[in-house]
């Protein structure tokens, strides 16, 4: 980690075009806050320990109060709400994964998380192909959530949006147990246990928690199982182990989308079909990883990383008969998955002509082994298996390296630079009569460009430059276009799908202005080319094509200011433009649409803002907080004929804590939309059936308590 500049200097002050300033204005005025504190240590943009404040790139940490404390911790999107640039969308719907994407990265994923790396103690829960899962991160157990964005993610490979990477608590000294239960509207429940202690230079963390909710809308109950388990040893010697491992299964029902009409008329009902063919989803997945540490000398150490996880995937989709009796062909999929891999790195620190300056160099690689099997769905009853029903064997692997270097020449100012070689592979064996074979090859060299000025010991102003790329998935290579329009075609797959190319720019800068007031501010510019976009949806399947050229600029503003009496004022505002700039062709059903240039990529919205007022007991014993969120409006198709509006919505919580002889309790109340607004929470992107609209529930209460007992 290069030590901080020792002079001061004269603050700058950047420009801002009207609108920007306006918002940027009213935020500072009800309060703006960033997800962390400037001078707190975080290790995503050079993968080394440095403090936030000297990173040339846009990092956000979220701390495990705001990640636990008054909140249900039932989806990752209660904490990311906090983070600019960032929209995860709760759909409410536990059956399809939180439409998440950074920048407008990943915004059209039709399964998992798209556009972005995500990481939890180190270990990849985004597989070799670029798709991500998020359902075996654990919140309850979480200490704090890092959010890079921008250029410094393409070092991480098959990501051009960003990195999420989730850590999990160390056990305190002694032992700890804390017993946790949540209750609140729809029939939502959670409890859990969770121990965590060191001693002996052991230290060891256990959760199990359980989640289940009766849904707000019709056909939409979950129960959700989460176990994490994490062992640190410490062996001497500058040698440290770190076991990890966590599993994760899940049975939800699935509502689907709404038309306008529909929703309009009943928010609550579920979407055409979805009795009828007991549309569902069923997941279990257990994971494990290793984390080994040497500290070789005093300049040098290094980290290696394997892992090891299996995933099984059963969903039932709609068919076309409202009683269910018209079977829908290969409407049961199921998917087994077996994943693993492994990264290893030398870190070294020393000095440069007189500066600071350290590097990482390392290999990366991941694999993943898929049988994809379908059946026809009847009625919600799997049909057995027939001759034009797919059986492939499919793969993903990469094999990349990399250099990431940080170089501080005389004190005010550190320069930066990376370079990234990559290889992916993908391919699919069928094991009946039906095409599904092919393979397609990918190669890569991104790198990036950094440089930071110290304007003065509170103050940086930076200037970042990267390329990246993102490949297909095996998901996205599943469906061939000729297919969907016409059924009388083979499904050969679609491997000649290429991979997405994005240049990006971004100018930041990050400044502690006064004890308790922080503020960074980025604007960005990402160019893309042969992104990867829907090409056709028919009959609830979807296959993809390449957009010649689309866009995202923007500008993202974050801050924090303590103010008198205990209050604290925190939020994030988002400014974004993403656009398509050369047209192309794509399929709603059988029918060609023309995606004209300026077209907004649906599934973003192109303005947002949180804001929190907090006030907090000095001894933390009490304390009370408002939140309010407003976004922008949001396309759901590529025509941009379909829209919702954008909404606002307030949410309550109060808290205490309070010392019951050994035991620390803490007891919360939440009201959620306290104005009982009606708003469109996700869009189904691309919705064949017009069923875009995911209505979010009205006014909504949670009751939670936990014990902390140390012993």
């Amino acid at each position: 980690m290069l030590p901080p500049p020792p002079h001061r200097a004269r603050v700058v002050h950047a420009r801002f075009n009207p609108r920007a300033a306006l918002a940027a204005l009213l935020c500072w005025g009800g309060g703006v806050v960033c997800a962390q504190t400037l001078s707190d240590v975080v290790v995503s943009a050079s993968r080394s320990e440095q403090k936030a404040m000297d990173t040339a790139a846009s990092i956000s940490l979220i701390q495990q109060d705001q990640i636990q404390e008054g909140q249900a911790q039932a989806h990752l999107s209660e904490a990311l709400v906090r983070v600019p640039g960032v929209s995860a969308l709760n759909r409410h719907n536990h059956a399809q994964d939180l439409q998440i994407s950074v920048r407008g990265f990943g915004a059209n994923s039709t399964f998992g998380a798209r556009g972005l790396r995500i990481l939890v103690d180190g270990i990849p829960g985004t597989v070799a192909d670029g798709q991500g899962q998020i359902s075996h991160i654990d919140l309850a157990s979480a200490a704090r959530i890092e959010v890079l964005r921008g250029p410094f993610s393409t070092l991480y490979g098959n990501a051009s949006g960003g990195v999420i990477q989730v850590f999990t608590e160390q056990g305190r000294a002694g032992q700890q147990l804390t017993p946790y239960l949540e209750t609140g509207s729809y029939g939502f429940d959670k409890g859990g246990i969770k121990a965590s202690g060191e001693q002996d230079g052991i230290n060891y963390l256990l959760d199990a928690g359980r989640l289940h909710s009766d849904g707000f809308r019709q056909h939409s109950a979950a129960t959700r199982s989460n176990g994490n388990a994490k062992l640190t040893l410490d062996l001497g010697r500058g040698t440290q182990v770190q076991l990890v491992a966590n599993t994760v299964s899940l049975n939800a029902q699935d509502p689907l989308g709404l038309t306008r009409t529909q929703w309009q008329q009943n928010e609550r009902q579920a979407g055409h079909n979805a009795l009828a063919y007991d549309t569902r989803k069923s997941v279990h997945q257990t994971q494990y990883g290793l984390v080994l540490t040497q500290q070789v000398d005093g300049l040098n150490s290094v980290v290696i990383s394997p892992y090891y996880g299996e995933r099984r995937t059963t969903q039932f989709l709609a068919g076309s008969a409202a009683s269910g009796a018209t079977p829908a062909s290969n409407g049961v999929i199921k998917l087994s998955r077996t994943f693993y891999g492994l990264d290893a790195h030398w870190r070294h620190q020393d000095q440069l002509a007189g500066g600071p300056w350290h590097w990482v160099a390392g290999l990366d690689t991941n694999r993943n082994s898929d049988r994809r099997l379908t059946a026809n769905n009847m009625a919600g009853i799997a049909l057995p298996t027939a001759a034009s029903h797919q059986d492939l064997r499919q793969y993903a692997s990469n094999l990349d390296g990399y250099l990431q270097t940080e170089w501080r020449p005389e004190p005010r100012s550190t320069l930066g630079a990376g370079l990234r070689q990559s290889h992916t592979e993908l391919g699919s064996t069928s094991n009946n009569a039906q095409p599904g074979s092919g393979q397609s090859r990918y190669n890569a060299t991104t790198g990036l460009l950094s440089a930071q000025y110290h304007v003065r010991d509170d103050t940086h102003v930076y200037l970042a430059y990267g390329t990246g790329w993102d490949t297909p998935t095996l998901n996205q290579v599943a469906y061939n276009p000729a297919t969907l329009l016409n059924s009388g075609v083979p499904n050969a797959g679609n491997f000649g799908l290429q991979a997405a190319r994005t240049r990006q720019w971004e100018l930041g800068l990050k400044s502690e202005l006064a004890d308790g007031a922080r503020v960074q501010a980025a604007w960005f510019d990402a160019r893309t080319r042969n992104d990867l976009v829907i090409g056709v949806s028919n009959g609830g399947r979807t296959a993809f094509t390449n957009a010649p050229q689309t866009s995202r600029q923007g500008l993202e503003f974050s801050a924090h200011v303590d103010l008198l009496r205990q209050l604290q004022l925190n939020s994030a505002l988002t400014l974004m433009r993403a656009t398509v700039d050369t047209p192309y062709t794509s399929y709603a059903g059988s029918s060609p649409v023309t995606i004209a240039a300026g077209r907004r990529i649906p599934g973003v919205a192109g303005r947002s803002l949180y804001t929190e007022l907090l006030w907090q007991r000095a001894d933390k014993a009490w304390e009370f907080a408002i939140e309010g969120r407003a976004v922008g409006n949001m396309a759901g198709n590529d025509a941009n004929t379909a829209w919702a509006s954008g909404y606002g919505w307030l949410n309550a919580r109060w808290l205490t804590r309070q010392q019951l002889g050994p035991c620390l309790v803490t007891g919360f109340v939440r009201v959620d939309n306290l104005l009982n607004r009606s708003y469109v929470g996700s869009m189904i992107v691309n919705q064949a059936n017009s069923q875009f609209y995911e209505p979010a529930p009205g006014r909504q209460w949670l009751l939670g308590v936990k014990a902390l007992w140390r012993y």
